[in-house]
């Protein structure tokens, strides 16, 4: 007894570290494999929005273990997360989950706020073209600018075939493809989205969202924009 608790206590100072790493599960892809990271928005005490009982942290992690379950019925995608828990994990951490997932597109998963309560729909974001060119012809700021620009042309496909898949179960919601900063996305060289799916605000947005067989539906709807891009990328 005393040395299995010995092997606890030896062990407890990793479980601890481990717990508060950002996750990423995607690993490397395998030949024929489409990688995709998912960014599930807030965690732990960074709540996001809040509207009486719901808190966008709890329905964006949901989503995002939804959308990697409905992905591993189809083949050639392979799915991680940047957080697998209710913990809160900085901007720098979901960067470095970036470059070790080595994955081809990125997901970020948000709900939406404001505009009273009579806003509804979803709103796809893809990171703006401002401030593209290469200055005084330096190549490798040519090259990198290229590659940039390679990342943003495909987030606007990607982007496209989101859209096209969650107008199946938000018809007729579209408020349409929106070039803005994203931060998380920023100096990033692959394709990516931030994805605001319903209005916290909305009564009608909030129930959908937040009803089982809804939030599978929008996370099917999303592994079917993912397997539509992913044919066209490779």
């Amino acid at each position: 007894m005393r040395g299995q608790l010995r092997m606890y206590l030896l062990l407890l100072p990793f479980v601890v570290v481990m717990l508060l790493l950002p996750v990423v599960e995607a690993g490397a892809a395998q030949q024929g494999e489409f990688s995709v990271l998912l960014d599930p928005a807030h965690g732990g005490e960074d709540k996001g929005v809040v509207n009486d009982s719901f808190q966008e942290k709890d329905l964006t992690l949901k989503l995002a273990l939804l959308i990697r379950e409905e992905a591993q019925k189809v083949s050639g995608l392979r799915i991680g997360l940047t957080r697998l828990l209710d913990k809160k994990v900085s901007t720098v951490e979901r960067f470095k989950a970036i470059g070790t997932a080595k994955a081809g597109v990125l997901l970020s998963l948000h709900v939406n706020a404001g505009f009273g309560n009579r806003a509804s729909g979803y709103e796809i974001y893809f990171p703006g073209f401002d401030n593209m060119k290469a200055e005084n012809g330096d190549s490798r700021a040519i090259i990198k600018d290229m590659a940039k620009n390679k990342s943003l042309n495909d987030s606007v496909l990607l982007s496209q075939d989101m859209q096209a898949a969650l107008e199946t179960v938000f018809p007729r919601k579209s408020r349409g493809l929106r070039d803005a900063p994203c931060p998380l996305l920023t100096g990033s060289d692959i394709p990516g989205l931030v994805l605001e799916i319903g209005f916290a605000t909305n009564p009608g947005d909030r129930k959908l969202v937040t009803e089982g067989g809804k939030q599978r539906a929008v996370a099917r709807a999303i592994v079917r924009g993912l397997r539509e891009y992913s044919l066209k990328a490779r």
